[in-house]
């Protein structure tokens, strides 16, 4: 591996080979498209190729279509400048994939951050199916040996109160009258686009619903709790937040993450679906919480709203259940050691 690699990183990618093991060999020699390969996903999944073909006589050469190469070569040096990454010029709706095999594809392209939908909500849901309709198109041309969409916990709408954990087989569905459920919903529809394409050509499609993260490559101003946590308490600013403090969510440490993709692509049935996240509930001002513990400083939390003592607290964790039984995909990296893994690497 690059000597440019940070040791985190390093340590977190031979964590991921030790739990896939040997079924990663599968990706010797082939070639794999990577859409959305730049963001914070994609960026583990390419560590992990490149980590693959250190000692390689058969390497794995990866097509990654990009609009800003030169920032992906700020983030990430060792991984722009690796003559087996390829980046290709434009995004999901204009690139060129060569003239080329390709064998695997994954499909983790989509602006999910919550600027993009606030200042475009119509841009964000054309660019999710669009995108999801090209590159299926492009699997059926290829005859591709493994296919995994990167779907989201979107798809389930809102989590009702009482539910602990949203399973695989929860019926809900995004608030079509809310412009904020045009990611979700049109996650949702790419799903479908999956079933159809691997019903009527036999793609061998495998799809992983994610649900929130942690870990070194996140944007610091995607603005999402966690992130404005970790930049704010490393300026040393008050961590603020927006609601009540009351809200749940779960956090998925990015090596947990990225090992659980590739045991969907590397090992499950074509036509399942696996949720991809943390189980360990934990509320937004315990999260804050911890950040500072972390961070040793000491730096105010300001809760902008009081809780409402009539109503249950909003939440949003999987039920990994099935992935654990089915697959092996269990949580390695607690919150408190994710939380410290990711600022150690940020500062």
């Amino acid at each position: 591996m690059s000597s440019l690699t940070h040791p985190i990183i390093q340590e977190d990618i031979e964590f991921v080979f030790k739990i896939v093991g040997k079924d990663l060999e599968r990706l010797q020699g082939k070639r794999v498209l990577i859409t959305g390969g730049t963001g914070f996903i994609g960026t583990w999944l390419l560590e992990t190729i490149s980590w693959l073909n250190r000692d390689c006589n058969q390497p794995c050469k990866v097509y990654v279509p990009t609009r800003n190469s030169e920032a992906f070569a700020r983030k990430a040096p060792h991984l722009a400048s690796n003559p087996e990454i390829v980046l290709l010029s434009g995004d999901i709706a204009d690139f060129k994939y060569p003239d080329d095999e390709c064998n695997f594809i994954i499909h983790a392209a989509a602006p999910g951050e919550p600027r993009a939908l606030i200042n475009d909500s119509l841009g964000v849901a054309e660019t999710i199916v669009r995108g999801t309709r090209r590159v299926l198109e492009l699997a059926t041309q290829k005859n591709v040996e493994g296919f995994l969409f990167v779907s989201s916990g979107a798809v389930y709408g809102v989590q009702p109160p009482d539910l602990e954990r949203i399973p695989e087989d929860y019926l809900g569905a995004p608030d079509v009258t809310n412009i904020r459920s045009a990611y979700g919903e049109a996650k949702r529809y790419a799903e479908m686009l999956c079933t159809l394409y691997h019903q009527r050509h036999g793609l061998p499609i495998h799809m992983a619903r994610p649900f929130t993260f942690v870990g070194p490559y996140q944007d610091l101003n995607a603005g999402f709790a966690i992130t404005d946590f970790i930049r704010d308490g490393l300026q040393g600013r008050p961590l603020t937040i927006q609601g009540d403090g009351t809200t749940v969510r779960s956090y998925c440490y990015a090596a947990d993450m990225t090992a659980m993709l590739w045991k969907i692509l590397l090992q499950s049935s074509a036509g399942r679906i696996y949720n991809v996240g943390s189980d360990e509930s934990i509320s937004i001002l315990e999260l804050a919480n911890k950040v500072i513990s972390s961070l040793d400083a000491s730096v105010e939390v300001i809760v902008m709203s009081k809780p409402n003592i009539k109503s249950k607290p909003a939440r949003y964790v999987p039920d990994i259940s099935r992935g654990r039984s089915e697959l092996g995909m269990n949580i390695h990296t607690d919150i408190d050691k994710a939380i410290q893994r990711t600022l150690s690497w940020m500062k």
